[in-house]
């Protein structure tokens, strides 16, 4: 029952930050922005999004097999793609990484659980920690003239090394690829900055691109706390507030966010064929014994 109440309050919340975000801007702009846009090229962003999802999961089972856990990439990029549909769509407690852990752990129980919950851990702090690193650097270049942005390179080499020795206490196994994973993390965040370039051009939006990156991180960081179904509404929120702050288009940059929320939730919803198959397959070993 809680998990139900859990799930209902999260979808409260994302009802009440869409009608609070929609209150405050002009909805006709909105329509019209979306109405107008190049057709294909909103098709296209599609394109850095996919790839931004195989790069995740390509990050997270380079972090396995540096732990002995042999998934392959192809089996990481199912896992991936079916967790996304349980994090988006399921109503009860399994969650995306819930789902990942209940899986790895069926598929290799010799491995322990508390390593197995430490590596999904640990490839969501890498995740986040490059989302910080590129809103640091844009943010930067944005507001170069503004004395404090000189606490960012700062305040860089300590976390690094805080983050070098975590890892080293926490899983020592990560260190021999963090290279590799820290440039995948990166991949995987160009590439959704790039999608939501393809939906401002859509638009004919061409000028402030940096401003829009920052706010696509920062709304990134934000939808990395659980407060919503699938972060919509919290994108949104920041979009607006930060549109008003960096002096951009609000319905321009609540309609990228829109529009970015569409992607990640049709990309989600093909996730269910998979589970179908899961379920299929199953089913017929079932019969079959």
């Amino acid at each position: 029952m809680m998990k139900y109440l859990k799930w209902l309050l999260k979808f409260s919340i994302t009802v009440a930050l869409l009608w609070w975000v929609f209150s405050r801007i002009d909805l006709e702009s909105v329509s019209q922005a979306i109405g107008k846009a190049d057709k294909l090229l909103l098709a296209l962003a599609f394109v850095p999004y996919l790839a931004s999802r195989v790069t995740a999961a390509v990050r997270l089972t380079t972090i396995l097999q540096a732990h002995k856990v042999g998934l392959s990439h192809y089996g990481g990029l199912h896992l991936h793609w079916i967790s996304m549909f349980y994090g988006m769509f399921l109503p009860g407690g399994l969650g995306g990484d819930a789902y990942k852990l209940l899986r790895l752990k069926q598929h290799f129980p010799a491995q322990g659980t508390m390593l197995l919950t430490r590596i999904l851990l640990w490839d969501r702090i890498i995740g986040f920690v490059m989302l910080g690193f590129l809103a640091g650097v844009i943010g930067m270049s944005r507001f170069y003239h503004n004395a404090l942005v000189f606490a960012i390179p700062a305040l860089a080499l300590p976390g690094a090394g805080v983050l070098w020795w975590s890892a080293k206490k926490w899983l020592p196994g990560i260190i021999s690829v963090l290279g590799r994973i820290l440039l995948l993390s990166l991949g995987t965040q160009v590439f959704q900055i790039i999608c939501t370039g393809f939906l401002l051009y859509s638009m004919g939006e061409t000028d402030h691109w940096a401003d829009y990156a920052l706010l696509f991180l920062l709304s990134s960081i934000a939808t990395v706390f659980p407060l919503s179904i699938g972060g919509i509404g919290v994108r949104e929120l920041v979009y607006l507030r930060g549109s008003v702050l960096l002096g951009v288009s609000e319905p321009i940059a609540v309609t990228v966010s829109v529009l970015f929320d569409i992607i990640v939730t049709a990309t989600a919803v093909t996730g269910a064929a998979l589970v179908i198959g899961e379920r299929s397959e199953r089913g017929a070993k079932v019969v079959s014994e």
